[in-house]
C-alpha cells in the first residue's frame, strides 16, 4: 500500500525547503507515482514529493540543498521546474531538451542555477522495517537520518512567479536524475477559494491524505 501523498496549499508567497532523501521505494516513490524511481526523491519541507498548489503571480521561493559539485552526479540534483514529468534535462539529447520547456532553474544559456550545499536524508537501520510495515508517511520519515550538518557552501535560492504564461500542471524535478520530483498545480487568483473548497470536500473523502495550508 503507496504512502499517502501530502498536499501543500500555498496561495501567498511562500518558501520552500528543498532537500534529497530516498525515494521510499515502492510505498514512496513509485507508489505515489506509479513511476519508477532512483532511490533518491526531492523532500519539500521535509516530506516526499508532496504535490504543491500555487497561484500565478505569486513569489515562490526555494532554498536548495541538493549539492553543487557537478563532478559527482549521484550527490548533484540542481532543482529546476519544468513540463516535463520525468525531469533529468541533464541527461536529455538536443531534441529531448527542445520539446521541453523549463519556467526555473535554468538560465538562458541552459545552465541550471537551481543548486545548493547538499543536506541529504538517509535512511538508518530503523527505515527500512518502518517503511515496509509504518501506517502512515510521517513514521517512516521520522526514523530517517537527518544531517547533523550540511556539506560546506550555502544554500541555492530559486525565485519563481507563475504567471498566465504558467500552464496549469508543472513540475519540480532533479536536472541530473529523472522521476526524483512531482506535481506542481497551478491556479487563478479569481478560482483560487473555488480550488481550496473543493479540495478540501475531496479530502473529507480521502483516507490518509494530508493537506497543509501556507
Amino acid at each position: 500500500i503507496p504512502f499517502e501523498n501530502e498536499r501543500i496549499v500555498a496561495l501567498e508567497d511562500t518558501t520552500f525547503q528543498a532537500r534529497i532523501g530516498p525515494s521510499g521505494n515502492e510505498r514512496g516513490y513509485m507508489g505515489i507515482t506509479g513511476r519508477a524511481g532512483w532511490g533518491i526523491a526531492w523532500y519539500i519541507d521535509g516530506t516526499l514529493i508532496p504535490q504543491l498548489f500555487v497561484e500565478r503571480d505569486r513569489t515562490y521561493t526555494f532554498i536548495i540543498e541538493g549539492g553543487t559539485d557537478s563532478n559527482d552526479l549521484a550527490n548533484y540534483h540542481p532543482f529546476y521546474i519544468t513540463d516535463s514529468i520525468g525531469g533529468g534535462r541533464l541527461q536529455n539529447n538536443e531534441e529531448e531538451r527542445a520539446n521541453e520547456t523549463v519556467f526555473a532553474g535554468f538560465d538562458e544559456n541552459d545552465q541550471e542555477i537551481g543548486v545548493g550545499r547538499l543536506c541529504q536524508l538517509r535512511e538508518t537501520a530503523a527505515s527500512e522495517k518502518a517503511r515496509n510495515n509504518c501506517s502512515d508517511l510521517q513514521t517512516y520519515i521520522d526514523t530517517l537520518e537527518t544531517p547533523a550538518s550540511c556539506n560546506s557552501g550555502e544554500p541555492g535560492i530559486l525565485v519563481w512567479r507563475p504567471d498566465e504564461n504558467t500552464p496549469d500542471l508543472v513540475y519540480y524535478q532533479s536536472a541530473t536524475f529523472r522521476n526524483a520530483g512531482w506535481k506542481i498545480t497551478v491556479e487563478t487568483h479569481d478560482s483560487a477559494l473555488h480550488f481550496v473548497a473543493s479540495l478540501m470536500l475531496s479530502l473529507t473523502m480521502a483516507i490518509g491524505t494530508t493537506l497543509i495550508i501556507y
